[in-house]
């Protein structure tokens, strides 16, 4: 098998199917005869040309070969019990892979198969497994792999006497090699060391500065395939970065009872999907419901298929979420479900969300959503940091007030601290535009940066500065003043973390401190925020969301994290925390402009009568939709739900 090792897929196939076409038609003839050369064909004889079928593009996917040349406790290997992982054996494979999974659902199996089948289609193929500890590559060098080749049928094909059969190393008469490493404090073992593909297990426990490292092993290879595995943990963990850059495909699963697609993600319907027990589970009657209407579901193929949120990253980088419910060892037995509905009620929910749904969280948790967020940056135009919108700057006159809320960088250590500004206009009717904003990447020149404040304050004609005063605040205040900004059209406000009065209150100057200023609540305020956005009574531009490396501006929101904590006298007590990995900075500049608008507009929210006007119907749910990230542009999908 000689696979292309670049995109583009189709090219692929066309130029395979032109070099080989009366190849492959020999070869399909050959399999079906029973005689050859006066002697009977054995098994043997067709899958070695089953090979040679592969080897010149005649077999897209190797799926096929899997019960011909591997045994798994004693029966042929295959994937009928397992379909999540077919896309794995595509012969037109990405250039990386991501499974994001639960525990126990195979996706070691599913590794070793592929190379073990992979190395014996493609000749001098080299595959480097790691893993983080020298124990985990063991077993599953020793305990996977090992048996594939050792109980294969077709094994005098694949190994020998000349071949290597150690627990860090196999290699095969093809003089393809696998070779098994662990990186868990360094990757220095794995310097030098050169392959064709990498295949990480357990990579949420990898260290992410290990990884480029780890890459520089396929510099030289024409293939360079990239495939992670792992079960998730926290939102900053190497897991959820690597598929926040990847298609994130979901097993989306059909309801014949209502016509409903059910999504087992958290962010849709994975809870709701959980049926409760009861003794008639069974292969045709799984444990799994619709989320609408609570009727048992099959997620097997045909139903089930997988959908990627972002189609166009499937060719290079293809994620998929393997949550237990979706298996049929999970959900067709009576007693696996049991145990499932078990682990609910006794594991914390971060541990059952982890090991059972595959999906990352923390003991804290978003308080707002990538949707929320989606569905409320509905303002026509996109920002441009540095050449804003025409048809923007022509509505400024229309909002009552204008102002431009500043949250100071602490420095830009690690890359998620700078200082970012955010232009709110509040609406007639009291709603809240953030219209315009900007990360400033000079973190340093305090000048500078008030320069430009300023400069951006008189250009859009803002009628006051709200700024953060918390720490770095005062400086950048004093700076601002010398630069020439009026004082008086300054408000400065400093966050305070216990709710011990008003959510916004004012501190007159005194001897200790001659500076007047506002102390906001920030917990209390961000929720207040936050649900604002969710009731779409604070609107953004544009999702400016690009990529992993730039996420625009308004995904700073993703970094806030609710947390409960304990208190010996005071009963639990609600904080939000930033995800360490990620940037809250623009989130803070909104929060303060928010509260600046509410206080000098006398206009706090009434979230209870807001909520109570924009009551949710099905079509409103039905235009939300979620076309940006490419699930309702599939055609079997809007066919399934009658659409046109």
């Amino acid at each position: 098998m000689k696979v292309p090792p670049t995109p583009p897929q189709g090219q692929q196939r066309t130029r395979r199917s032109q070099i080989s076409k009366k190849e492959i038609n020999a070869i399909i003839t050959e399999m079906g005869r029973q005689r050859q050369g006066g002697r009977q064909l054995t098994q043997t004889d067709r899958l070695v040309s089953m090979r040679k079928l592969t080897e010149v593009g005649g077999v897209h996917t190797l799926e096929p070969l899997l019960p011909l040349c591997l045994n798994l406790n004693g029966k042929p290997y295959h994937l009928h019990e397992h379909f999540p992982f077919s896309p794995v054996f595509k012969t037109t494979m990405p250039r990386r892979l991501l499974l994001k999974t639960g525990r126990q659902v195979s996706k070691s199996t599913s590794l070793a198969s592929h190379g073990v089948v992979l190395s014996n289609c493609i000749p001098n193929f080299k595959t480097l497994y790691i893993c983080p500890l020298y124990e985990q590559i063991r077993r599953f060098s020793n305990n996977y792999v090992r048996p594939f080749i050792d109980r294969s049928p077709v094994k005098n094909l694949w190994s020998g006497t000349t071949t290597e059969n150690s627990v860090l190393q196999r290699t095969f008469k093809n003089h393809s090699m696998m070779i098994f490493s662990f990186a868990l404090l360094d990757a220095d073992r794995i310097r030098g060391v050169s392959a064709d593909k990498v295949a990480i297990d357990e990579v949420q426990d990898i260290d992410p500065d290990h990884l480029p490292i780890i890459g520089e092993t396929m510099s030289h290879s024409d293939w360079a395939i990239q495939q992670y595995t792992g079960t998730p943990k926290s939102l900053d963990n190497p897991i959820e970065g690597l598929w926040r850059r990847s298609s994130q495909a979901e097993w989306f699963v059909p309801c014949y009872s209502c016509s409903e697609w059910n999504i087992p993600s958290m962010e849709y319907h994975i809870e709701a999907m959980i049926g409760p027990y009861n003794e008639w589970i069974s292969d045709k009657r799984p444990a799994i419901v619709c989320h609408k209407c609570q009727k048992s579901i099959d997620p097997r193929p045909p139903h089930g298929r997988w959908v990627h949120r972002y189609p166009d990253r499937r060719q290079r980088f293809a994620g998929y979420h393997v949550p237990q419910i979706i298996l049929p060892l999970h959900c067709c037995r009576p007693d696996k479900w049991e145990e499932l509905l078990g682990k609910r009620e006794t594991q914390s929910p971060n541990i059952f969300y982890n090991e059972v749904l595959g999906e990352s969280v923390d003991a804290g948790q978003k308080i707002v959503t990538e949707t929320d967020l989606r569905r409320a940056a509905t303002l026509p135009w996109t920002n441009d940091p540095n050449n804003p919108s025409p048809e923007m700057t022509k509505l400024l006159k229309h909002y009552k007030m204008r102002i431009m809320a500043v949250d100071w960088g602490g420095g830009g250590e690690d890359g998620v601290s700078f200082t970012t500004c955010a232009l709110m206009g509040i609406t007639p009717d009291d709603k809240i535009h953030v219209l315009w904003g900007k990360r400033l990447l000079t973190p340093s020149d305090h000048l500078r940066e008030a320069r430009e404040v300023i400069h951006w304050i008189s250009k859009f004609g803002c009628e006051l500065l709200a700024h953060d005063y918390t720490g770095a605040g005062t400086v950048r205040e004093t700076v601002l003043v010398q630069a020439g900004y009026d004082i008086n059209r300054i408000m400065p406000i400093a966050y305070v973390r216990a709710a011990v009065s008003k959510m916004l209150r004012h501190i007159p100057a005194s001897p200790l401190h001659d500076r007047s200023h506002y102390r906001l609540d920030k917990t209390r305020s961000l929720l207040y925020t936050c649900q604002a956005i969710k009731l779409q009574m604070l609107k953004f531009f544009q999702y400016d969301f690009k990529d992993q490396d730039n996420p625009g501006l308004i995904a700073d929101f993703l970094a806030l994290v609710e947390e409960k904590a304990s208190s010996r006298l005071a009963g639990d007590i609600y904080t939000i925390t930033r995800n360490d990995m990620m940037s809250d900075d623009f989130a803070q500049s909104v929060n303060i402009g928010c509260a600046a608008l509410w206080h000098a507009n006398n206009c706090w929210p009434n979230f209870a009568k807001e909520a109570k006007i924009a009551r949710i119907t099905n079509t409103i749910v039905q235009a939300a939709g979620n076309r940006d990230y490419g699930w309702e542009e599939d055609r079997t999908m809007a066919g399934f739900l009658g659409q046109p």
